[in-house]
């Protein structure tokens, strides 16, 4: 073998040798940074409710990372409220849970509803196609709802809104202020806000002497939702299977993986003296 073949020869195997050694490493670097936990907060928008004097923007990054007794939990207010929130590498579908949402521990549920988005350009960006993960009230619910809220025209007075199906109405305080015009979250940017999404079935009926919600209303599919066969006592989460992926028609969806997710409070009823249904959810977890 002449002199030049074999200079060619280990020039290809020290080529190989290269290539694996940056593979071995890509794939070490990966199974050191991929956390299971929440690593991105995209966008957080408060919809009006009763908090909207305590919760800021930068709450948003109470979504990242382990839940705590250090960090509070996420406010995402009345109906539309959101958070979007990425992991930083794809969440598998595999057989059976995929991935948990944390919540407020709490006597009664404040159902959310997730969304769950594939990183298709691989950007990193939750700029593509939202899904829902239908729960068991997905037949009674409204999809392509939106509400639009109004700033109170004072003090002394309440937020009016009006929906997709031409109703109107105003939030009204069930006790601590007598109106909602402190409703209103100081960082929207106009005196109106509009928030689409889909709408559960009330989740409170009122049978004279209590507020409650009927333990065969929201059984499993949502956040926030401790009357669920999904929930998690121990860690206070809901379950979720990317299986359960529907399309803006209701259709099903084949995902392979999801990197990003939605939750949004999914009802809109004021509940007497309970006020406006609002979820706090704490953080997200893949499972395996």
């Amino acid at each position: 073998m002449s002199l030049n073949i074999w200079c060619h020869y280990l020039k290809l195997l020290f080529f190989i040798f290269l290539i694996s050694v940056i593979v071995s490493c890509e794939k070490s670097d990966n199974e050191v940074t991929n956390s299971a936990y929440v690593t991105d907060v995209f966008e957080y928008q408060y919809a009006p409710g009763q908090h909207a004097n305590i919760v800021k923007p930068a709450d948003a990054a109470n979504f990242i990372s382990l839940p705590s007794n250090v960090k509070s939990c996420l406010y995402l207010g009345g109906w539309g409220g959101y958070v979007i929130a990425g992991f930083d590498h794809n969440v598998i579908n595999h057989e059976g849970y995929d991935f948990e949402v944390f919540a407020l521990a709490g006597v009664s549920p404040e159902p959310a509803i997730v969304y769950v988005m594939e990183d298709k350009n691989g950007d990193g960006k939750p700029n593509d196609i939202w899904y829902e993960l239908k729960g068991n009230q997905f037949e009674n619910s409204k999809r392509n709802y939106w509400v639009c809220y109004y700033k109170a025209f004072s003090d002394s007075a309440n937020i009016t809104w009006k929906d997709s199906e031409g109703n109107t109405g105003e939030l009204l305080a069930g006790f601590g202020t007598k109106y909602t015009a402190s409703w209103w979250w100081k960082y929207y940017e106009n005196d109106s806000i509009t928030f689409y999404g889909t709408r559960l079935p009330d989740a409170y009926e009122n049978n004279s002497t209590q507020w409650a919600v009927p333990v065969d209303r929201f059984t499993w599919g949502y956040a926030e939702n401790n009357f669920g066969i999904d929930y998690d006592q121990t860690v206070h989460s809901n379950q979720f299977d990317i299986s359960n992926a529907v399309d803006s028609l209701g259709n099903s969806i084949n995902l392979l993986h999801i990197r990003f997710i939605k939750i949004q409070t999914g009802v809109f009823q004021q509940a007497g003296w309970l006020n406006e249904i609002s979820s706090e959810i704490c953080g997200a977890r893949e499972l395996k």
